[in-house]
Parts: structure tokens; C-alpha cells; sequence
């Protein structure tokens, strides 16, 4: 962990504490303003359009400008966002913040390929699950005190202190020295799942994911609050302690990877989801079984990260931030699609997307520990 590894870690950890104190909240939020289950799919899925049209650009261009700079203004376009938000009064309002924030996506490749170039290749596992899964830390205390605010001060607070905690956390990026794009050594082979089959496949398996996870996860607070009749601040509460379970197991999933293999390790996880998502449908009215739904798909959630580290495993860094890019468009791009037939499954039967998702994420978990595709068994330890 050097400096600007540090830097990023603080500021992923404060930008996760301001989207954590309204993100949870948020299709509470848009139904407040008038929308229902398909809207609130329809923006989720607006937000992965936006973000699957930015990665890719960003991520091109974070290998041939200094990937500081693309970083600092990914961050400074979606400081304003939260204010917005919190000067809306029809959900309609929420559309173009909504585009603008997702936009800046643009600079996460870059985030993720300086990662790859400080972090040294044996301690990869563990650096990037730091500074990407701290975003979860600034979560576990966001839902808690947003539900707090929104129940005792009304929704706007709530996207105020949102909006000074993103200044801040852009401050904390100031520090960082340039990083130019690394020079190129040999050159770059052709974007084609026969010249890069690994990278290929670990796109194919987070689109795959990100499109089952993205057809039960906007409505689980609506499922929690029509369902379940649960308050705000126990929803909120709740959320909190999945967050937490998700940002804590993201080491130890680090270590399992390097050591049972990071598609195995990932397996396991995803196991764990597919049991959180049973917890909450067998009881959605009990805080009890809520609470152990959290903690298992939180701690399964936690695993997830390692497929971004698989990413940086088959590229070199002169070529990280594009790598990055295509693999981000794949997850945000089938992400995008899934609210919208969740939505449609919500309304007619609010379990409907929960079963859909738990059924699909138990067979990626029972793919992924049996061998991907192109090998039939199982990969053995410390290989990719």
C-alpha cells in the first residue's frame, strides 16, 4: 500500500459513506416522488446505460492521458449530483442527475488501472479489495444515519450531507501524484476473445452476474417495506449491517482466492448470496431472518471483487485501463437491462424477481466451483 493507494482508500471511503446515506433509501426516495416499481427499474437501468457508455471511453482514454487527472474530474462532475436530487419534486427531476452522476464513470478504469500499476503483482488480491471494497466501509454507517435523517428531517438533509461528503472526499484526491499512461512495450494485441480467451471469459461471467444480481437488487427495500412492513430506519439499520458483513469478508475472500483459486473462491461466495436471498424470501416480516439475509449476501457480495482482480491477472498495465473499461461495460451493460424485466416481475408478484435471482445465483455458484467455461473441471489452487 503506498500513498496514493492510502489517498484512494480514504476518498472510496468517504465517497461510499455520502451515496451510503441515501442509496439504500433510494427507491424509497423515487416512489416518494411519484414513481412506482417500473420506474424505479427504468432509472436503474437509465444509471447502467449511462455508466456502460462511459467506462469504455474512460477506459481508452485512462491508457493515453494522465490517469490522475481523468480521475479528479470523474470525481468533480458528480460532486453536484446530490443537491439535485434534493431539489427535485418529481421524480422526472432525478433523470438528468441521474445521467450526470453514472456518467462519471468514465473514470473508474482509471482508478482501477492505477491500482494495477502501484500495487505489486503477489499483493494485487488484497490492495485492490482495500480500495475498492472500502466503499462498502463508508456504507455500513451511510444507511443508518440517512434513515435516521429521512425519518426525522425529511429526505433533502439527507442529500445535502450527501453532497459534502463527495467534496470532501474529491479533496482527498489532491494529494496523489500524476500517473501517465505506461508506455507501451510490445505491441497491444487485437480486442478479440480469440487473442485475449481469459479476458473474455471473466467478461462473460460479470455480465452474466451483474445482470441476475440487477434483477432483485433495486427492489429489496421496496420488497422490506410493502412485504416485509418494515420501517425506514430498520431498513436502513438492516442495510448497514450487510454493507459491513460485505466490506470485512472482502480480505478474507482475497486470501481464499489465492489460495482455493480466485473461480472457486468466488463460487463459495456466490453460494452464500444464493442462501441470503432464500433467508429473505422464507421470512421478509422478521428481523431476524432479514438480518441473517444481510449478512449472507453481504459476505457473498464481498467476493465479488475478485473478478476484478482476475482482470488485472491477464493484462499488463500499459493496457489496464481499456481491460477495465470493456470489462465495466459488460457488468454495468447487462446490469442496466435487468431492472426493467424485474420491475415488470415486481409488479405482477413482488417475490418473483428475489426466486428468479436466487435460482440463477446458485447456478453461477455451482458453474464457477465446477470449472468455467472451456474447462470441464475444476481449476486447480492458485491458478486463475
Amino acid at each position: 500500500m503506498t500513498s496514493d493507494l492510502w489517498w484512494l482508500t480514504l476518498a472510496m471511503g468517504l465517497w461510499g459513506l455520502g451515496y451510503g446515506l441515501y442509496g439504500v433509501l433510494w427507491p424509497l426516495y423515487i416512489e416518494h416522488l411519484g414513481g412506482g416499481a417500473v420506474v424505479v427499474g427504468l432509472i436503474s437501468t437509465m444509471a447502467g446505460v449511462a455508466t456502460a457508455l462511459a467506462v469504455f471511453p474512460g477506459g481508452w482514454l485512462s491508457d493515453r492521458v494522465d490517469r490522475r487527472r481523468l480521475l479528479l474530474w470523474g470525481w468533480v462532475v458528480a460532486v453536484p449530483v446530490p443537491f439535485c436530487y434534493a431539489l427535485a419534486t418529481r421524480w422526472q427531476w432525478l433523470v438528468p442527475p441521474v445521467l450526470l452522476y453514472f456518467g462519471s464513470a468514465f473514470s473508474t478504469p482509471a482508478l482501477q488501472a492505477i491500482i494495477v500499476s502501484e500495487a505489486p503483482a503477489h499483493g494485487l488480491s488484497n490492495a485492490y479489495n482495500l480500495v475498492m471494497g472500502v466503499f462498502g466501509a463508508g456504507m455500513v454507517v451511510g444507511p443508518t444515519a440517512g434513515g435516521y435523517l429521512a425519518l426525522h428531517l425529511g429526505y433533502r438533509p439527507v442529500f445535502y450531507v450527501s453532497g459534502c461528503i463527495y467534496l470532501a472526499s474529491t479533496l482527498c484526491l489532491t494529494p496523489i501524484r500524476p500517473h501517465p499512461s505506461a508506455p507501451r512495450t510490445i505491441p497491444r494485441a487485437a480486442w478479440t476473445p480469440r487473442q485475449r480467451p481469459r479476458l473474455f471469459q471473466w467478461m462473460l461471467f460479470a455480465g452474466a452476474l451483474g445482470a441476475v444480481q440487477g434483477m432483485a437488487w433495486p427492489f429489496v427495500v421496496p420488497y422490506l417495506k410493502t412485504v416485509g412492513h418494515l420501517s425506514v430506519e430498520t431498513i436502513g439499520l438492516l442495510g448497514s449491517a450487510g454493507v459491513f458483513c460485505a466490506t470485512v469478508s472482502g480480505p478474507v475472500w482475497a486470501r481464499i482466492g489465492e489460495r482455493a483459486s480466485i473461480p472457486r473462491a468466488l463460487g463459495y461466495g456466490l453460494g452464500l448470496a444464493t442462501a441470503g436471498w432464500m433467508a429473505l424470501l422464507w421470512s421478509p416480516t422478521s428481523v431476524g431472518w432479514v438480518l441473517l439475509s444481510g449478512v449472507l449476501r453481504g459476505v457473498g457480495e464481498g467476493s465479488r471483487g475478485l473478478s476484478g482482480v482476475a482482470i488485472g491477472r491477464t493484462i499488463r498495465q500499459d493496457e489496464a485501463g481499456t481491460a477495465y473499461g470493456l470489462f465495466n461495460l459488460a457488468t454495468e451493460l447487462a446490469g442496466a437491462l435487468a431492472p426493467l424485466p424485474g420491475g415488470t416481475l415486481y409488479a405482477h408478484w413482488p417475490g418473483a424477481p428475489l426466486v428468479l435471482t436466487a435460482f440463477l445465483t446458485a447456478v453461477l455458484a455451482w458453474w464457477l466451483v465446477n470449472g468455467l467455461p472451456g474447462r470441464p473441471t475444476p481449476i486447480p489452487p492458485g491458478q486463475l
